[in-house]
């Protein structure tokens, strides 16, 4: 095992994340058992368990998240949020805990004998450097870095997923957020809090370990503009709510306007952009080229549509990253944006944003998504003149109804042509969207 640094003082030995170094054979055999027992796997496991799993990412997850969210303050309605965390998840779970779990979800005998024999009695040494230590028996976890662990992880979790009545849960291996809707905000606290209870109440009769220290919430109301901070009981711990949360890698606040998200995304390709223009006279086109794509538009790939709806504001600042990135490229500091694009054949980055939604629809229409996307659109259609169009929502509000991946979605999907809505083939849809320019609607959505 070599241990991987993950965030903060390098000299504590907890921010190091233990990651087990196996054989080459060893994850063959385990890619071809996985392969084997994986359909039967997807038909018990719940389709809220977001990792490790084909066609599922932390996008369509944090989608269905924030949609959920803006329709339920499009509809005068107040959310309320809890973030659980968990410490080392992977390396708590109990070897036995997870057999019987395994033979509750119907898995033979044999294959139960065969887990027990992957996991038990496997010995573990810590490398650092040419330094090895001794090796030790692990007495629970998975081997992280193998094939098998995250979904014998996911199987673990799975009979977490029912146990909440009154909130939904958003999970992504060993982040778990719950979420509850109401028309009052004592009740939403009391539901987070009885909720939470349920959850800690579970992972301690599972043996893992939960860090309500590290726990974070966060109250959505559109009627309050004094941001006032609450207090939720959980098990003793006193959580207040705060005016953002960090999700996944993405900041959302309670407006859901993701201006502070954007802005750090544009400070981090800003910087980087600085360093390759350092750089760039010991480079060629090609070179510089690469550095853009993998380093500074890479920032702005992860989660598109989750902060899409920013302000005009920080639209433009992403806007104004990629003109820099642009004359960079070209060589050229005169010509105005404009003129940029088209000499370089590229789309705005609002655009790029946009052919990400078409393909996600795209993929969600065909089965390619997770079944809850198809909560997100309605496919309902009755027009006769187009029969590949999807139903368009009307909402009450223009900052979170009109500004939703609901709304957006099917005005972007029905402005294309009639003859790539009924293509079947996502390479080929693929290859027409990298070539789309971008609806004709010159609309306030359409531009935005």
């Amino acid at each position: 095992m070599i241990p991987i640094y993950k965030k903060n003082e390098r000299d504590l030995i907890d921010n190091y994340r233990p990651v087990s170094i196996l054989s080459c054979f060893s994850k063959i055999y385990e890619k071809f058992l996985l392969d084997e027992i994986k359909p039967f796997i997807n038909s018990f496991l719940s389709k809220h368990i977001s990792a490790y799993r084909e066609n599922y990412s932390t996008n369509h997850v944090m989608i269905k998240l924030t949609e959920s969210w803006r329709n339920a303050l499009d509809n005068d309605k107040i959310v309320g949020a809890v973030l659980m965390d968990l410490s080392k998840a992977f390396d708590c779970i109990p070897h036995d805990l997870l057999v019987a779990k395994l033979h509750r979800y119907g898995f033979s005998e044999n294959s139960c004998t065969f887990f027990y024999s992957y996991l038990k009695r496997r010995q573990q040494s810590v490398k650092i450097n040419d330094a090895c230590s001794t090796f030790q028996f692990l007495v629970s976890g998975v081997p992280q870095g193998s094939i098998l662990g995250p979904i014998l992880f996911n199987i673990f979790l799975n009979d977490l997923i029912p146990i909440f009545k009154k909130t939904d849960i958003y999970n992504f291996a060993d982040d778990n957020t719950l979420s509850a809707i109401s028309v009052n905000r004592e009740e939403i606290l009391n539901i987070l809090s009885e909720e939470s209870k349920l959850a800690v109440n579970w992972f301690k009769e599972n043996m893992m370990i939960v860090n309500p220290d590290k726990f974070q919430s966060m109250i959505l109301d559109k009627k309050d503009k004094n941001n006032e901070s609450l207090e939720l009981d959980i098990c003793g711990y006193k959580i207040r709510t705060s005016e953002s949360v960090k999700l996944l890698g993405i900041d959302i606040d309670n407006k859901l306007n993701f201006d502070n998200h954007v802005s750090n995304l544009c400070k981090r390709a800003s910087m980087q952009l600085n360093a390759i223009y350092r750089l760039s006279q010991f480079m060629g086109r090609k070179e510089l080229g690469i550095m853009i794509n993998s380093f500074v538009y890479a920032n702005f790939n992860y989660c598109p549509l989750i902060w899409h709806f920013c302000s005009c504001q920080s639209s433009n600042k992403i806007e104004q990253i990629q003109k820099r990135c642009l004359k960079l490229l070209l060589n050229d500091n005169v010509s105005d944006y404009k003129d940029l694009l088209q000499v370089s054949c590229k789309p705005t980055m609002a655009i790029k944003r946009l052919r990400v939604l078409a393909i996600e629809i795209f993929k969600t229409l065909n089965d390619l998504n997770p079944s809850f996307m198809k909560e997100i659109f309605s496919f309902k259609n009755y027009s006769k003149l187009h029969p590949n169009n999807i139903a368009v929502k009307h909402h009450h509000t223009a900052k979170y109804g009109d500004k939703s991946l609901n709304t957006l979605g099917p005005k972007v999907w029905n402005s294309l042509p009639e003859i790539i809505k009924a293509e079947s083939s996502y390479k080929h849809f693929k290859e027409y969207i990298e070539t789309w320019m971008g609806p004709t609607c010159n609309c306030y959505i359409c531009n935005n």
